[in-house]
């Protein structure tokens, strides 16, 4: 955890992937290439942090589910492995490589497009009847006829230029869903490893829950075999020190599902090797004010970000289908070249042309790509509205949620120092015949309860920060 109190405490890299700047479309560079620049770029999303290094890539070969490791991992490195081994984040880049292409296909009306064509074949003339009565053959030629021809749009009303900025809309939109995969998979991470904490400070509580049942049974047994209690005490106290057993037990197993659940948020295979550094404690969260974690939250959340520009994506899309419905101005430039078998000479044409393409009526094909397109951006408009509200709605939940969570935690912390108190004193008492063993037993089980009670509300806390962090949209942020 980071020190200072403040509400930004889960560290790692937040970042920005700009695709557009690596589009390089400049038509020298094949695609395979601009992907291997992309998966270079990939080794920035990760920084040394705490010392850990950085994972290697996101594209790591999706048959690594399994882990091996010899010391305890904290929380970063757990993120490090996370955001190498998960397959949504995998997913989410191969998205961006995916828009890339779209952009580098919308790009490629910039330029001029050249064609070939080799076209041979062999030609027969039959002429009159003979004798037989069929026909005679007076030419039999064989023609082979390349073709060459160069084409260029000088002019579309702007639809290519539209058309290329709703490419690059989506290709922001890409990078920042990828920002936001990396920050859900922080989330669950980061849920998961509070929940393996909890459930192994519930196993160190039950612990000693057992070892507080074996001295209240040992001290009745003793008042027992002294004749100052009955059998009755003995009965009671082996019926909680089993119950006391039982409970560990439990736990235990519960400690196995929440290492199973961590495995599972980090995308690899669960091993009992996957071990977890413990929590070493909650500070208490400077929050500030609740309007302002919402004006944050609506300009840091990443998801929000990719619909502002899937928004514009749309916006830009409807204006290329608008411009797609005039006419377009063409230029070309187309060269061949003839022979034919048994003729001298070949057959050279050239030909130059500007021309005027228009698809006058075209089935209602164009109107109903811009009614489409239109839908489109206005239900974008209308996802966004809808997220903008949840997000506000998220963060005055989750801060009040913190809130309480603050408070909860000083109650318990106050339960378990008093319960611990009682409960040694009505040992002392019990030892030395001042009070009953329904004392003792009472005073146990209410230690026991504020023993759990005290991990319920650290854990309440830690993943109430979590919460909040998150939809803040500053899990990720240093």
């Amino acid at each position: 955890m980071q020190s200072g109190g403040k509400l930004r405490i889960f560290r790692g890299e937040f970042f920005v992937f700009w695709a557009a700047g690596l589009l390089g479309v400049g038509g020298c560079r094949s695609f395979e290439e601009e992907v291997v620049k992309n998966e270079q770029r990939a080794l920035h999303f990760s920084g040394t942090v705490n010392g850990v290094p950085p994972a290697a890539t996101p594209l790591a070969p999706a048959g690594e589910i399994f882990f091996t490791c010899d010391h305890d991992l904290d929380l970063y490195e757990l993120l490090d492995l996370a955001f190498d081994r998960n397959p949504s984040t995998r997913v989410a880049w191969h998205q961006i490589t995916s828009a890339l292409a779209q952009k580098t296909k919308a790009d490629s009306a910039f330029y001029p497009h050249v064609a070939a064509s080799l076209n041979a074949g062999r030609s027969e003339q039959l002429g009159g009847k003979g004798p037989d009565g069929k026909h005679l053959t007076t030419s039999i030629a064989s023609t082979v006829y390349p073709q060459v021809e160069i084409s260029y749009s000088l002019f579309k009303f702007g639809a290519h230029r539209e058309s290329s900025a709703a490419a690059l809309g989506a290709l922001k939109a890409a990078n920042f869903q990828f920002n936001h995969a990396l920050q859900q998979v922080a989330y669950r991470v980061n849920l998961a490893y509070f929940g393996l904490n909890a459930a192994i400070a519930i196993v160190r509580a039950s612990e000693q829950n057992l070892e507080d049942a074996k001295v209240a049974l040992d001290a009745a047994k003793n008042r027992h075999q002294s004749g100052l209690a009955s059998k009755q005490d003995s009965l009671k106290a082996q019926a909680a020190y089993s119950a006391a057993a039982f409970e560990l037990e439990h736990s235990r197993s519960a400690v196995e599902s929440a290492r199973a659940r961590l495995a599972q948020a980090i995308g690899i295979r669960v091993s009992d090797q996957l071990r977890v550094v413990a929590d070493g404690g909650e500070e208490i969260p400077d929050l500030g004010s609740v309007e302002r974690l919402i004006g944050e939250a609506l300009e840091l959340r990443q998801d929000m970000w990719a619909k502002r520009e899937a928004l514009e994506a749309k916006r830009h899309n409807l204006n290329a289908r608008q411009c797609d419905r005039y006419p377009e101005v063409v230029a070309g430039l187309r060269a061949s070249r003839k022979k034919v078998q048994h003729v001298p000479g070949m057959y050279n044409n050239f030909e130059a042309y500007v021309g005027l393409k228009w698809d006058i009526f075209d089935g209602h094909l164009k109107m109903a790509e811009q009614l489409m397109a239109h839908e489109d951006m206005k239900i974008a408009g209308q996802q966004l509205k809808a997220q903008a509200v949840d997000i506000a709605s998220e963060v005055w939940e989750y801060f009040y949620a913190l809130k309480s969570a603050v408070q909860k935690l000083g109650s318990a912390e106050e339960a378990e120092r008093s319960a611990l108190e009682a409960f040694r004193y009505t040992r002392e008492a019990y030892g030395s015949g001042l009070s009953s063993f329904t004392d003792l037993s009472t005073s146990q089980s209410a230690l026991s309860n504020a023993r759990k009670q005290l991990i319920f509300a650290k854990n309440d806390l830690s993943v109430s920060r979590v919460n909040l962090a998150y939809c803040a949209g500053k899990i990720l942020e240093q």
